[in-house]
């Protein structure tokens, strides 16, 4: 098994830890259980169909005009390319705009179910891209302005969806895993990043997301200490700042090794919120997102044959632990302060993030077999041993 997560110094954080390493142990075994048995992946989706916007008669470009067919649908989505090129993604343009009934997530990203339709590959999210968000990152609350225990407000969207004059959107299809850190509310998409490979594309998508959870944790920290959370708290997300700019430097070496380059995120302020508002940010972010990520680097540290690859994912695997351990300690804090509409909402939105992060398979044979990550069946499996987390953490 991989070196242990060093015990937090906090007694919160530390019963947490201890929690998820029998959770991720117990993951790992069936998760290997499962590789074994289905010694191939999963036959790929069905191919998008018309209802979603892209002809599945053809690569997702445009119809075959060489048929004698209608004249072809102006809507139909058509294939884009960034400057600079984007290895790790492949890009849409949809010009009659977005289907109805899409859900968007904070910063313009959608539902998987979502990029399921309209992503004709495998992919691992997809999002508009800058040019076709607006961040509305308005006050949400200020800790006197609103009861920290009141669930009735709507927390304001950080992500809308805004198509050109011409009323199309450009949708990016990621088509690299990005399992690293905690996305903080404003984090700007990017308009595309040039590698020379996708394992280096991966790894400088990594170091970015790694970098943006430095501002992340650093907020989380500021915004907790005006709610009054316990100094223990606040300390380890001190922590988990300074852990984070290490990861950052590990992952832009192992890009560059690679042949990809690591661009500096950019992530606007935002206003301080409420109380629940930080809650459900905390769920998706670090009780999903985060503890996702955390075993997925886990699984990586104990799979990757590549040496500097193995002891940089054993590293970060320890930390992010630790960092997923700290999440459920504020969970738990904070529930306690939140009325029963708040805490149904914020269980809820972990629950949706748990589909997504159990639902996207990004992984090619290539890509699992040189940055050691797990096949679609053992993904899933993964994410199963996850789902009654947020039962037992209530429960306690």
């Amino acid at each position: 098994m991989h070196r242990l997560s060093r015990p937090s110094k906090s007694r919160l954080v530390a019963r947490e830890q201890r929690r998820l390493g029998a959770i991720f142990q117990r993951a790992m075994l069936i998760a290997v259980g499962a590789g074994i048995a289905c010694s191939t992946k999963s036959p790929d989706p069905a191919p998008v169909t018309e209802e979603a916007g892209i002809d599945a008669s053809t690569d997702g470009t445009v119809p075959d005009a060489g048929k004698d067919t209608a004249p072809p649908d102006r809507c139909v989505a058509t294939t884009y390319t960034p400057t600079p090129k984007d290895t790790c993604g492949e890009y849409y343009t949809f010009p009659c705009g977005l289907p109805a009934g899409l859900t968007v997530r904070g910063d313009c990203y959608f539902a998987v179910n979502d990029c399921n339709s309209l992503c004709p590959d495998i992919h691992y999210n997809c999002r508009a891209i800058e040019g076709f968000c607006s961040t509305n990152n308005g006050d949400a609350g200020f800790p006197g302005d609103l009861d920290a225990g009141d669930g009735g407000f709507e927390p304001p969207a950080d992500g809308i969806v805004v198509p050109n004059e011409a009323g199309a959107v450009i949708i990016d299809c990621s088509i690299c895993p990005g399992s690293a850190g905690r996305v903080p509310a404003g984090l700007a998409p990017t308009a595309g990043s040039s590698c020379a490979s996708l394992l280096g594309a991966y790894f400088a998508n990594a170091a970015r997301l790694e970098a943006a959870s430095v501002t992340a944790f650093r907020r989380l920290r500021e915004e907790l200490a005006l709610h009054g959370a316990p100094d223990e708290l606040l300390a380890s997300a001190h922590d988990a700042e300074r852990d984070e700019v290490r990861h950052t430097l590990a992952m832009a070496r192992l890009a560059r090794r690679h042949g990809g380059r690591y661009v500096r995120p950019h992530v606007a302020d935002v206003a301080p919120r409420a109380l629940a508002v930080i809650a459900e940010e905390n769920a998706v972010e670090g009780c999903a997102r985060e503890t996702f990520g955390a075993l997925l680097a886990t699984y990586q540290a104990e799979h990757a044959h590549d040496e500097e690859i193995a002891r940089v994912m054993t590293a970060i695997a320890a930390d992010e632990t630790r960092h997923a351990a700290l999440s459920w300690a504020i969970a738990r804090w904070s529930l306690a302060k939140l009325d029963p509409g708040a805490q149904a909402r914020i269980a809820a939105a972990w629950g949706a993030a748990m589909d997504d992060v159990a639902g996207a398979d990004p992984t090619t044979d290539a890509m699992a077999t040189v940055a050691a990550l797990p096949s679609r069946t053992e993904r899933a499996e993964l994410a199963r041993e996850l789902r009654g987390m947020w039962t037992t953490l209530l429960a306690a």
